[in-house]
């Protein structure tokens, strides 16, 4: 049996995790079959693969290597689907109380939350009646996105929120709200 004194590189498609800005996100460093693995380097606390692209020609780092092309699809939606849960139970929260108050011609509803991960407090106020029709059906329609995210469609009272839990990101500091799966 005769053994190669060679070695044929292996190419396919490198995988990072990086931050858009408002969450973790798992892609593809370069869309087409090129990149070969060369080392493994020290990146702060992680370890990310070097890829080269041909003959010496650095690309980029990244965190996961597969040869083949339906494979690093799979993975990465694998993955992607795991930095959601992650990011969804760092954001999940439970209501501890709520109110409603009537201030002049405006009727705000307050919902006091807790973080279910670190314990921290936090607020939510909805402007639901306002003499702007744009400012109260904002309001609403926020609302209307935070009892959705608990499964109900409406509710007669706001102590029904009480000890429900759902998870929050947050876009262009406006919150969006959605049902938690804990």
């Amino acid at each position: 049996m005769r053994v190669s004194e060679t070695t044929n590189a292996v190419r396919g498609y490198g995988l990072t995790v990086y931050n858009d800005g408002d969450r973790d996100i798992c892609g593809f460093l370069d869309g087409s079959p090129v990149l070969i693995p060369s080392r493994v380097e020290n990146d702060g606390n992680l370890r990310r693969l070097r890829f080269n692209e041909g003959k010496r020609e650095i690309r980029s780092r990244g965190d996961i290597f597969c040869a083949d092309a339906e494979i690093a699809a799979l993975v990465r939606e694998a993955v992607n689907e795991k930095l959601q849960r992650d990011a969804d139970a760092a954001n999940a929260f439970r209501v501890t109380d709520s109110g409603v108050t009537r201030r002049g011609k405006f009727v705000f509803v307050t919902v006091h939350v807790v973080s279910i991960q670190s314990g921290a407090p936090d607020i939510f106020k909805f402007t639901v009646e306002a003499p702007s029709y744009e400012v109260q059906s904002d309001g609403q329609a926020e609302f209307g996105k935070l009892i959705s995210a608990f499964g109900l469609s409406e509710i007669g009272d706001t102590n029904e929120l009480h000890g429900l839990t759902a998870t929050v990101e947050t876009h262009n500091g406006r919150p969006s709200f959605k049902r938690w799966a804990a």
